[in-house]
């Protein structure tokens, strides 16, 4: 995100926790890239629907691009209208209905009108969900990238949606749930998970009752989280494996699955005067990860 600034000093303060953090590397054989157009440099979102790859920039813009998931190219566009959007940090479907996420919260912290949006795919008919964190009782401005009460991550069921949030001071993901009708909710915290970075994105195989993560830490290493053997919804007390991605400064901010066993990740651009990371699309195989 925009926000979000890093110097190299604090880069360097951070390697030695990163190399100690418990994870598998990806093998690079297992990752194709493909570069990305400027229109979508601030990419936050990725849903796989009628052949293509659907991304959205995080505010400002009610744009979603169809990407070919083969070339990285945009082909298709497609306006989103009827919804102003603060912080659109994530974008997921189900059969009718497209849900925009206006949930992102870490540029002050405060916000009070949390919100994901209900569209029909067909007549674009909207529909309202909005929701806050019982545990957040401060909503006085808070310092730029330091709350708990950030969130960029959901997946969604027909009765619930499931939140996965940012946590900026405790580098760890908790998981809420809410109805997945129009209302005024209480996000209910069910659990939380240590992850060691920041959760940007999730995608789900209901099928195979996979659960796949994506995030990156504070050095912007970018890294998956699998989870998978969970009873029912409890999904941060099943099977938990962490997949780094070989690539430095990266800011992941996206996923979703285009077959069983195959993601697709974007991460948007990324500038710092002296380091810079274009705007890409990932494929990335796990069947290797995720076989039974």
């Amino acid at each position: 995100m925009k926000y979000l600034l890093l110097t190299i000093s604090i880069l360097l303060l951070h390697e030695s926790s990163i190399r100690a953090q418990k994870s598998t590397t990806l093998p690079d054989s297992l990752v194709q890239v493909f570069p990305l157009s400027e229109e979508v440099k601030e990419t936050s979102g990725l849903i796989f629907w009628n052949r293509l790859l659907w991304t959205h920039n995080d505010d400002g813009d009610n744009t979603i691009y169809g990407i070919n998931p083969v070339s990285g190219e945009i082909e298709q566009k497609l306006l989103i209208s009827g919804i102003t959007v603060t912080d659109w940090e994530e974008l997921q479907q189900d059969d009718k209905y497209l849900y925009i996420g206006d949930i992102g919260n870490n540029y002050k912290g405060n916000r009070t009108d949390l919100r994901i949006f209900k569209k029909e795919k067909i007549t674009q008919q909207t529909d309202t969900i909005r929701f806050y964190y019982p545990g957040q009782i401060d909503f006085s401005v808070q310092k730029a990238n330091s709350t708990n009460f950030d969130c960029e991550a959901f997946i969604v069921t027909d009765s619930v949606i499931y939140l996965f949030t940012k946590e900026w001071s405790s580098q760890s993901t908790s998981l809420y749930k809410i109805p997945n009708s129009p209302g005024n909710h209480t996000a209910k915290k069910t659990g939380s998970l240590k992850v060691n970075g920041l959760i940007t994105g999730a995608t789900f195989h209901p099928s195979q009752q996979l659960i796949v993560l994506i995030g990156y830490t504070k050095t912007l290493h970018p890294f998956l989280y699998i989870l998978r053997d969970f009873q029912k919804d409890d999904f941060l007390n099943g099977r938990q494996q962490r997949l780094k991605i070989n690539k430095r400064f990266l800011q992941a901010e996206s996923v979703c699955f285009i077959n069983s066993s195959k993601i697709a990740v974007t991460n948007e651009q990324f500038n710092h005067s002296l380091v810079k990371s274009p705007q890409q699309l990932l494929l990335i195989e796990l069947s290797s990860f995720i076989s039974r």
